[in-house]
């Protein structure tokens, strides 16, 4: 009935009554989703199929290519829990003892893997991410812009939980970053409160245009 990025925003604390422009960063498993939101209403989105999940593939990928090992989904989920970092990790040599099946053989096996390497493989998907957002927000217009300058980008979802994440897209993007209050539920929360008070779910599941999309889109017309 609504968009993610608005149950998102909403979730994270965002007013929907704010005249001002908020912009959300949702990292889920499997997909990213960005929104800029005024009114509790999306006035631009852009959702990427890239997630949390694929460092969990990277790290698969990895262990099977260069070190000759097969592991499943819920160890590289650990290994990226346990290891991997968004920003170069304190201490690179940190490492995990891994099992799984030998890849040439097929019997058990075992290797170390270190946060280093695990960063390396992180950092690819990072970057994806970021550019998302920052193209994004290259299309919005100059006042909305301003007010995300201003106010900063929030992230919501589980990859928001990712270390070092809002300190690499402060970086990057030249903006406050702030995670959510348990980001993973941010999603939960706002279609909760929704569900909690009818006339807001009304109000945010209209689809009529939104004014500053309605202006954009005539202001060439004669």
């Amino acid at each position: 009935m609504i968009e993610e990025g608005q149950a998102a925003a909403i979730g994270a604390g965002v007013p929907v009554h704010d005249d001002h422009a908020a912009a959300v960063v949702d990292i889920g498993g499997g997909t990213t989703n960005v929104a800029a939101i005024i009114n509790g209403s999306i006035i631009a989105s852009r959702a990427e199929r890239i997630g949390s999940s694929d460092i969990d593939l990277a790290i698969m990928d990895r262990l099977r290519r260069h070190r000759g090992l097969t592991i499943g989904e819920q160890t590289a989920e650990r290994l990226k829990l346990e290891l991997s970092s968004a920003i170069e990790p304190e201490d690179p040599g940190k490492k995990v003892n891994v099992r799984g099946r030998d890849v040439q053989t097929g019997s058990p096996g075992a290797v170390d893997l270190t946060a280093g390497e695990v960063y390396q493989i992180t950092q690819p998907v990072i970057r994806r991410i970021a550019e998302e957002v920052r193209s994004l927000l290259s299309d919005l217009a100059p006042e909305v812009a301003g007010d995300i300058f201003e106010r900063g980008l929030i992230l919501t979802g589980g990859g928001a939980s990712l270390e070092g994440l809002p300190s690499y897209l402060e970086k990057e993007l030249n903006l406050d970053v702030r995670v959510a209050d348990d980001p993973r539920f941010a999603i939960v929360r706002g279609l909760s409160q929704l569900y909690d008070e009818p006339l807001l779910l009304r109000r945010v599941s209209r689809t009529e245009p939104h004014p500053l999309i309605d202006t954009e889109a005539t202001a060439f017309e004669t």
